[in-house]
């Protein structure tokens, strides 16, 4: 078995779909051009030494085994060409990244490598990738099963595919606020899954943040993070607009621009950053081939136009704050999901200025999705849930290493892995006491999972039984549907945490019942409602 993290070999918020993986290198431009055919050989060795030289630029080394041959021949290193100024070899066209606003000289106009070169590289991965992966057993087969939860779905329905990108749970209102990419707008759901607000929306919502207290009813202030472009981009089309909504009257307004000219921002968290008081917004900008993390300071009037930038690193997918270094200052941990598959610690210094530090790193084709914070053993110290299973680059195969993972903190934010659980393309995961008896239990989604052989990965609710051990279970209703985005909370307002997924059907492989009838089966949203108090 093949894990990720410090023992061991070990993002719509939303829609890092299609992502290309880019494996940028490094190494010196040249004037010579590429050729294949020729018969010199390269001694034994210099493969991997030029792998090494010039395919760790910008990320950590791939190493053969993180995929099979047949991946790494016809997928993988015909899309590195042309990162090294190789586009067309051995009679082969090598694919280009052509979606809008790429940074000028992307590619280099000559090959930077000779073809002796590239055949070594090719050769290397060729000989040491394995000929196809060994896939963990699971340590418990999911059961089909509701446990103590009722599936409950609204009758909304339209005529095309569901594409929800963002669903947010306001529980002091007992609403959903669901975003329909579809259709362009924000839909506001009472208690009874009825529509009882619409709103018109320019681009697809990849987030939906309250701006008050979340646990005070009342009319809601939201932030609507709008991505601009859903397939990759590096275009300036994402913005931050501001609105309310008035549970009483059913009316509200959302036409205030606080932030336009993003790159594919996914999310917005509202905190105060600077200790004033006040408010200020942390952005994800995922960008594509650029991007960044930065912040809007709340002058008390409105937010400042000006960027703080944390990072300049495309893919950042999740961030939390929390003043996790214990100094009175609060600090982000990130996620990012591109070249750079890290999750960093940005700790707040005294001037205000953040301080990088990484707490777990993982491999190019990691494909990074979630991350969350949660004290799994009750030691005081936070532990890390994270998922591994974006799937939708130049390596399209279910990899033995995509799952959730949980990594235990020895109390001084170094992170072992502890437990991990296979799921094909896992994409978001939620720990919480949903049958509240004192342990946290985990829901998981995947956007990516192997629906022919396996559907009911497709979201699986871990009940834990002790001593981090958790059994799976999967509600039946929860296999019609590509669950892109989740949220808990109290909808019903029973004083237990009910889980909603969001449904977005459209991506590389069907969700079998909707072949057969995706308007009648395939809802927009699925509502767990958590019934644990009366088992």
């Amino acid at each position: 078995m093949i894990h990720i993290g410090n023992r061991s070999f070990v993002e719509l918020a939303i829609l890092p779909i299609i992502l290309v993986l880019m494996l940028s290198c490094s190494g010196e431009q040249s004037n010579r051009s590429i050729s294949s055919g020729s018969d010199s050989s390269m001694p034994v060795g210099a493969g991997e030494t030029f792998a090494r030289q010039y395919c760790t630029g910008c990320h950590t080394f791939p190493e053969p085994d993180l995929l099979d041959k047949n991946t790494w021949m016809t997928q993988t290193l015909p899309a590195m060409g042309p990162h090294l100024g190789i586009r067309e070899y051995a009679g082969e066209t090598y694919p280009l990244d052509e979606t809008p606003a790429l940074p000028e000289n992307f590619y280099p106009d000559e090959a930077i490598i000779d073809s002796l070169t590239w055949q070594a590289i090719l050769d290397y991965y060729s000989s040491a990738a394995p000929e196809r992966f060994e896939y963990p057993e699971p340590g418990e087969p999911i059961a089909e099963e509701n446990l103590f939860f009722e599936p409950r779905r609204p009758n909304y329905q339209t005529n095309s595919d569901p594409m929800v990108s963002a669903i947010k749970i306001d529980s002091a209102n007992n609403l959903i606020y669901l975003a329909d990419a579809t259709v362009q707008k924000l839909l506001v759901f009472n208690r009874n899954l009825e529509i009882e607000a619409s709103f018109d929306v320019p681009s697809p919502i990849a987030d939906i943040t309250f701006l008050n207290d979340e646990e005070s009813p009342g009319r809601r202030q939201l932030l609507l993070t709008h991505i601009g472009n859903i397939s990759p981009s590096d275009a300036l089309d994402g913005s931050l607009i501001s609105g309310w909504y008035d549970p009483d009257s059913g009316f509200g307004k959302f036409n205030t621009t606080i932030l336009d000219d993003v790159r594919r921002p996914v999310e917005t968290l509202s905190s105060d950053l600077d200790g004033d008081g006040l408010n200020d917004l942390l952005i994800s900008e995922f960008g594509h081939r650029r991007g960044s993390l930065f912040w809007l300071k709340n002058s008390g009037s409105g937010f400042e136009n000006e960027r703080n930038t944390i990072n300049t690193i495309p893919g950042c997918i999740e961030s939390h704050i929390t003043d996790f270094t214990n100094n009175g200052r609060p600090d982000i941990l990130a996620l990012c999901s591109q070249v750079d598959q890290a999750l960093h610690l940005y700790e707040q210094q005294a001037d205000g200025s953040f301080e990088q530090t990484t707490l777990l790193q993982f491999p190019i084709t990691a494909g990074s999705s979630s991350f969350q914070l949660a004290d799994f053993n009750d030691d005081g110290h936070p532990d890390i849930l994270y998922t591994s299973g974006d799937n939708a680059d130049y390596s399209i195969i279910y990899k033995p290493y995509h799952g959730v993972y949980l990594f235990l903190n020895d109390g001084s934010n170094n992170f072992t892995e502890e437990w991990f659980y296979h799921i094909n393309g896992a994409y978001r995961a939620i720990s919480g006491d949903f049958n509240q008896n004192g342990s946290l239990d985990i829901a998981v989604t995947s956007f990516f999972a192997d629906y022919a052989r396996n559907p009911r990965e497709g979201f699986i609710f871990f009940e834990n039984t002790g001593n981090l051990t958790f059994k799976p279970y999967h509600p039946r209703e929860s296999s019609y549907g590509r669950w892109i985005a989740m949220d808990t909370g109290d909808f019903t307002g029973n004083g237990r945490d009910d889980i909603v997924l969001a449904n977005f059907s459209r991506g590389p492989t069907k969700v079998l019942p909707q072949i057969e009838a995706i308007l009648t089966q395939s809802p927009h949203l699925l509502l767990l409602e958590n019934r644990s108090d009366q088992e």
